[in-house]
């Protein structure tokens, strides 16, 4: 057989030798049955545990991808996820609720806190119900300047406030329930309709606490003369606009804005805040019920806003119907007073408060229009009347109780009494040590009239020796420590008025004598008829040491003004 021809070896050798791999020489640190990693699918040799993919979710954010295009989605919910997502959702619910809670009840107690102090600073009365008295305190709580931002009181809120406890008290089917409108005889009040009711079958209560919000709406009123809302306005808590700041044809020249504020609005789209004042002093007047010194009070008011607005005839007419309301309570009022002239007669049986408040008012209004002639006589039988009035008897001091912690708590707990009702001002005239600042300032009255409407220098001296005696009488009262601070500070305005008074007639009395001193240089001086020097320097140092005293006065009711407003706003007031 022929030998092949092929090679023998067609297979190199090979340059090493076959062997077993070498084992690594760092060994595979073991894995965790369940870990979140890209090769878990792999492999490995010398892994000492298998890896289980079921036992671990894959992740959300780098999805594994297979071999043939798709993609493996991970698990997003796992059993331990969905228990600390509903654990969480639970305790979040939970203190929701909880911190929810706790401010509700936080509010509710401030606001149950504030109702309080609102209640014994305001006494409302107990038969109406909770909303009533709540916007009869709010409107109250305004008024008072120190209770808003702005230092002022706030007439818009507490108009609004009044007029909301006003409808309710009006209302048959809430407070108002039993309420009778007048039927024979019921006043109809020009462009106003029907006013007032009759009260006389509701208790006293009732009547103070109606009375109290009409007399504070007519206030509103008077201060909210003109204001308007915008119609046109989205804002829930729309901005009252004065009427010089109104644009419209009736005002061609707007003052701007304040700063911060919107635009004002167009006279057309403006509605006005309140009705007039005499709606409601009208509405007092014509009802029945009220006792005579709050009809009073109302027809006052009334004369007042009259005279205000430039109506002195017509305010004149309400100040003479002020006086027959008061001669109204009297048993026997022609010899106790003329109602034609208002001047008390010097043989009066009886002089009751509501006379004299009824005169003085009538007599402030002549002075002030001119008419002092009719003023004079009676500002002089009023303060002939105040100082013939008996002595009122000694105020009995009532034993302060001992504060213990469980009177505290009581207090705390327990409602206050309403106020009793006040005194209808038909009794009888007594005169309390108090009264001595009406006095001066009767006398500053007289004082000014006397030497304004002289034609001597006999009548100037006795005006004069008025005024000085007024000033000494403020200052005996200004200085009594047994009187009140609200009458001490009566007594310190009355002491202003009389200074200033006094510095303005003697100014014009040393100015009268310098004229005449040109005078008396000629031959006049050489007979006596020029003025003495002695009296021109003696003028001079009184004006001087009036004018001292004014300036010192002026300058301490500056200081306790600043002192006042600094301590109720927190801050030092530094000298």
């Amino acid at each position: 057989m022929p030998s092949s021809r092929l090679p023998t070896c067609c297979i190199q050798s090979l340059r090493r030798s076959l062997r077993p791999p070498s084992p690594s020489t760092n060994p595979p640190s073991p894995r965790q049955f369940s870990q979140n990693s890209q090769l878990l699918l792999v492999v490995s040799s010398g892994s000492p545990r298998p890896q289980l993919p079921f036992l671990y979710p894959s992740s959300h954010r780098l999805p594994t991808p297979v071999h043939n295009g798709q993609w493996q989605l991970a698990r997003l919910l796992t059993t331990e996820r969905k228990k600390y997502i509903k654990t969480t959702a639970k305790l979040t619910v939970k203190y929701t609720i909880g911190i929810y809670l706790i401010l509700s009840l936080g509010s509710i107690v401030s606001l149950a806190i504030l109702s309080e102090r609102q209640e014994r600073a305001f006494p409302s009365p107990p038969e109406w119900s909770l909303i009533t008295r709540f916007h009869f305190r709010n409107g109250r709580w305004w008024e008072i300047p120190e209770n808003n931002d702005e230092g002022v009181s706030d007439w818009s809120k507490l108009h609004k406030a009044y007029q909301l406890a006003l409808a309710r008290l009006e209302d048959p089917n809430k407070d108002g329930a039993g309420l009778i409108e007048q039927e024979e005889g019921s006043i109809l009040v020009p462009g106003l309709g029907k006013a007032g009711f009759d009260l006389s079958h509701k208790s006293e209560e009732w009547r103070r606490g109606y009375y109290d919000i009409l007399m504070g709406m007519a206030r509103a009123a008077e201060h909210l003369d003109g204001w308007v809302w915008d119609k046109t306005s989205k804002d829930k808590k729309k901005a009252a606009w004065p009427p010089e700041m109104i644009i419209g044809p009736s005002n061609p020249n707007p003052h701007p804005p304040p700063p911060g504020a919107p635009p004002p609005p167009l006279e057309e789209n403006c509605v006005k805040v309140s009705d007039p004042p005499e709606m409601y002093y009208l509405k007092i007047l014509t009802s029945k019920g009220f006792i005579t010194h709050q009809k009073l009070t109302a027809a006052l008011g009334y004369a007042d806003w009259l005279s205000f607005k430039g109506l002195k005839e017509s305010a004149e007419e309400m100040y003479k119907w002020g006086l027959d309301i008061a001669c109204s309570g009297l048993a026997d009022p022609l010899s106790t007073i003329d109602s034609t002239t208002g001047v008390i007669s010097a043989s009066a049986p009886s002089v009751t408060p509501n006379v004299v408040l009824a005169a003085t008012t009538l007599a402030v209004h002549h002075a002030v229009t001119g008419n002092v002639s009719s003023a004079l006589p009676i500002f002089l039988s009023v303060l002939r009347a105040r100082r013939a009035a008996p002595p009122a008897p000694a105020a009995s001091r009532t034993p302060q109780k001992q504060s213990t912690l469980l009177s505290i708590v009581v207090d705390l707990i327990q409602t206050p009494p309403y106020p009793p009702p006040p005194p209808t001002g038909d009794e009888s005239l007594l005169r309390s040590p108090s009264d001595i600042c009406e006095e001066a300032a009767l006398m500053d009255y007289i004082g000014e009239i006397l030497f304004a409407t002289s034609t001597s220098a006999s009548q100037r001296a006795t005006g004069l020796s008025w005024a000085r005696e007024a000033v000494q009488v403020a200052v005996e009262g200004e200085r009594n420590e047994s009187f009140s601070k609200d009458v001490k500070k009566n007594c310190l305005e009355c002491e202003e008025v009389g200074l200033e008074n006094w510095a303005k007639m003697v100014k014009r009395l040393v100015k009268e004598a310098e004229e005449r001193k040109t005078v008396s240089t000629g031959w006049k001086g050489w007979i006596g008829l020029g003025p003495k020097e002695e009296e021109t320097k003696s003028l001079e140092e009184e004006e001087r040491d009036v004018t001292s005293r004014l300036e010192k006065l002026r300058d301490s009711i500056l200081r306790e003004r600043f002192e006042e407003a600094d301590r109720l706003t927190g801050r030092v007031f530094v000298v």
